[in-house]
């Protein structure tokens, strides 16, 4: 839910995820918690683990993907 402010009034905009979106965001988790094991294990660079996270969020669109770029 987004709350915007208009000259002194709120108003509710309710946004409807599909199944699709959800499962999208799963994923981008499930394999952004995946890679940073690997970074954590110095198993693939800083660089590297930028460079799939900046890949994983073009391919799954993660809701909040404006923020993570």
């Amino acid at each position: 839910m987004r709350v915007e402010k208009f000259e002194g009034e709120k108003k509710v905009i309710k946004t409807e995820y599909t199944d699709m979106d959800l499962k999208a965001e799963l994923n981008f988790y499930l394999s952004d918690k995946f890679i940073q094991d690997l970074f954590l294990l110095d198993e693939i660079s800083l660089e590297e683990y930028r460079k799939i996270r900046r890949e994983n969020i073009k391919k799954f669109r993660p809701i909040l993907s404006e923020l993570m770029l």
